[in-house]
């Protein structure tokens, strides 16, 4: 017996309706169970170089801007552009006729002063000291004279004009010693002797002033380099405020840069660097930590170093910036991960782990090495490493891309 038309009508209207919520089960199902992809790290010993990059500036030895102290003419410039010079080499030269004229002047008035003091202190002085000493010597004897006719007077053996005139002898004698006392006093000490010596002083001080005046007339190189720019030509005036030629010292090249602050355990001074300019990226160029810094910046918690370079280039310049990898350390076949495998969680650093199935954390002890990379201990050697959210769910992390300890993929 047929069933009615009415009840086909309602189970085709059922069918619908079942058929969209099994898909959606099914499909709910299936992204439930799918398990995500993600990088993986296959722990292995490795030599591990850790190196520190960053941007560096040739910054030492600077270009010195020399001038003149004083106004002049310029007389001749012996170097040119590119030219080697040596400490105390001339670079420009003024003319000097009149600084030379004033130094023998006053090199003359120096020895005519200096001659008369001389006369003065072995001939006059001397003379001044010899009639005083005699006078000194005419002073005791007519004081003895005095004395003895004194004693005779009382005793009624001479007259007293004889002793009158012993005390007038002794008298005159006082005077002369008094008179030459003061006359070499004077001499020495406020009188020629000292107005001698106070022009030899002011002669001395001129001669200094000229020699000053005529090495000024030159500008010379303050130590072996090399001629940058040469900013004038002979005939042309000059004063202080012009710049006249520029020289870079002859020394090895030295390079600025600054490092995060966590790099510093493993700086040291004579660390090897290789430095890339970058005007010359073909050019590898060796170079070695010269200076540590003393103080980290604490706004921007970097550290100062600077690299010396080994080998000379003869296109680096001044103010060229490139890029300096220092070889901070060395590892020998050592179990390492790279830095963004290690997660935080409540008890410390963690892995996650593929054991084939499923994904698992494990603690571990991690000692970083810089940014990139931490050292390893508690993990078997070919550990499959994930790299996860520390918060994902075990069972939807799975394998996806091998990372490489050269980097690669």
């Amino acid at each position: 017996m047929s069933k009615p038309p009415i009840d086909r009508k309602l189970r085709k209207k059922l069918v619908l309706p079942g058929a969209v919520v099994l898909g959606l089960a099914a499909l709910f199902a299936y992204f439930g169970l799918k398990k995500t992809p993600v990088d993986y790290y296959v722990l292995k010993p490795i030599d591990l170089d850790y190196t520190i990059l960053a941007n560096c500036t040739v910054d030492y030895p600077r270009p010195l801007d020399l001038a003149f102290l004083q106004e002049g003419i310029v007389r001749s410039v012996p170097v040119k552009e590119g030219d080697l010079v040596t400490k105390g080499s001339t670079l420009v030269q003024l003319d000097d006729f009149d600084a030379a004229k004033n130094l023998a002047i006053s090199s003359d008035n120096l020895r005519s002063a200096e001659l008369k003091l001389r006369n003065a202190r072995e001939e006059v002085l001397p003379s001044l000291q010899e009639k005083l000493k005699e006078y000194e010597l005419n002073l005791q004897q007519a004081e003895r004279t005095r004395d003895r006719y004194a004693e005779l007077l009382a005793a009624g053996g001479i007259s007293r004009a004889e002793w009158e005139k012993s005390e007038k002898e002794y008298q005159r004698a006082l005077s002369q010693f008094n008179q030459q006392k003061l006359e070499l006093e004077s001499f020495s000490q406020s009188g020629l002797l000292a107005d001698l010596e106070n022009q030899v002083s002011i002669g001395r001080a001129q001669v200094e002033l000229a020699k000053r005046n005529l090495e000024n007339a030159r500008i010379v190189s303050p130590f072996d380099g090399t001629v940058l720019k040469v900013e004038v030509q002979p005939g042309q005036k000059v004063n202080p405020a012009t710049s006249v030629v520029t020289v870079v010292e002859r020394a090895d090249w030295q390079l600025g840069l600054m490092v995060d602050q966590r790099e510093l355990p493993f700086l040291k001074l004579g660390l090897p660097a290789i430095v890339i300019m970058d005007a010359y990226p073909d050019e590898r160029i060796d170079g070695e930590v010269s200076y540590v810094c003393a103080e980290v910046d604490k706004e921007k918690n970097t550290c100062e170093l600077r690299i010396v370079l080994k080998d000379e280039r003869p296109f680096i310049k001044p103010g060229m910036a490139g890029r300096a990898e220092i070889l901070a350390a060395r590892y020998e076949q050592t179990l390492a991960l790279p830095a963004r495998f290690v997660k935080k969680g409540p008890g410390g650093g963690f892995v996650w782990l593929w054991d084939g199935r499923r994904a698992a954390k494990r603690q571990a002890s991690f000692k970083p090495v810089g940014e990139r990379w931490a050292l390893v201990e508690g993990l078997p050697v070919g550990a499959i490493v994930l790299d996860a959210e520390a918060g994902a769910s075990t069972a939807k992390l799975k394998p996806g891309q091998e990372v490489r300890a050269d980097g690669g993929r």
